[in-house]
């Protein structure tokens, strides 16, 4: 399995969300019923850099044309926990804002 490349962290400031699905079920008397549909949470995080090295982002670039569709290693900034994670959108998103920095955005998400 891949190991996320060797790059700057992401920015402070960073998206994290925990998905615990439930199935609600909404009877005749006005009431609901709920339950969890899984028996465990996934984690989901929206990395981003304001100004990423360009050679950072070409390494990013590779690893995702590399590994989307498949499963790799990412390890949190804050935690330093190993999550076995994909990609969570069909594309990597950047804006160059200097020569040698983009601004860029990617979703992970657990497996």
């Amino acid at each position: 399995m891949a190991t996320w490349p060797s790059i700057s962290n992401p920015d402070f400031g960073m998206t994290e969300e925990t998905y615990l699905p439930v199935v609600r079920t909404e009877k005749e008397a006005n009431y609901v019923q709920i339950r969890k549909r899984t028996t465990r949470s996934r984690g989901r995080w929206n990395l981003s850099w304001k100004a990423m090295l360009e050679a950072d982002y070409q390494s990013l670039l590779t690893f995702f044309e590399t590994n989307q569709g498949t499963s790799f290693t990412w390890t949190h900034p804050k935690s330093a926990v190993s999550y076995t994670c994909v990609f969570s959108e069909d594309s990597l998103t950047s804006r160059i804002i200097s020569p040698t920095r983009r601004s860029v955005n990617v979703v992970i998400e657990e497996l």
